[in-house]
C-alpha cells in the first residue's frame, strides 16, 4: 500500500535525499520563517519507503490547508504542488501550526492518503533596530 510523504522544495535542492521519518516515527517540526515562503510537493511512497511520483494516478482533494491561516496560508494546488506562506505573526512555541494535505486516487482504487506536516514559524533575523524604554524611576 503506498504511503504519502510531504516533500518541501528547500529539501530537494542539492544531491542529498530527503529526510523521511520511519513509519511510526514522529514528524520533526519544520521551520519556517515569519517573512518566509516555500514550495512543497506531495509524493507517494512505497512500503520500503521509496520517493515516488504520483502526480498521474492521484490529486490533492480537497486542497492543502493550514490550521492556522492567521500565521501561515496555503495556496490551492498546481498538480502536487503547493505553496505555503508566513503571515509575519509566530506560531505558538509548542504548538506549532499544522498543513495538511489528502491525496486521493483519481480512479478511487487506493487512499485517500493524509499527511500532516507541523510548521513553527519562528522570527527571522534583524533588519533594524528598535529602543525600547525601561520603567522610569524617581531620583
Amino acid at each position: 500500500m503506498a504511503k504519502v510523504s510531504l516533500i518541501h522544495k528547500s529539501q530537494r535542492k542539492g544531491a542529498t535525499a530527503p529526510r523521511r521519518a520511519a513509519a511510526g516515527a514522529p514528524v520533526a517540526d519544520f521551520q519556517l520563517q515569519d517573512n518566509g515562503d516555500d514550495t512543497c510537493t506531495v509524493y507517494g511512497v512505497d512500503g520500503a519507503g521509496n520517493q515516488t511520483d504520483i502526480s498521474a494516478v492521484a490529486d490533492l482533494t480537497p486542497a492543502p490547508s493550514s490550521s492556522d491561516p492567521t500565521v501561515l496560508t496555503v495556496d490551492p494546488p498546481t498538480g502536487m504542488t503547493f505553496a505555503m506562506h508566513a503571515t509575519g505573526k509566530l506560531s505558538t512555541p509548542g504548538t506549532p501550526v499544522s498543513v495538511t494535505a489528502t491525496a486521493t486516487w483519481k480512479d478511487g482504487s487506493i487512499g485517500p492518503f493524509s499527511f500532516t506536516l507541523p510548521v513553527d514559524v519562528v522570527g527571522g533575523g534583524p533588519t533594524g533596530i528598535r529602543i525600547v524604554p525601561g520603567t522610569p524611576t524617581v531620583h
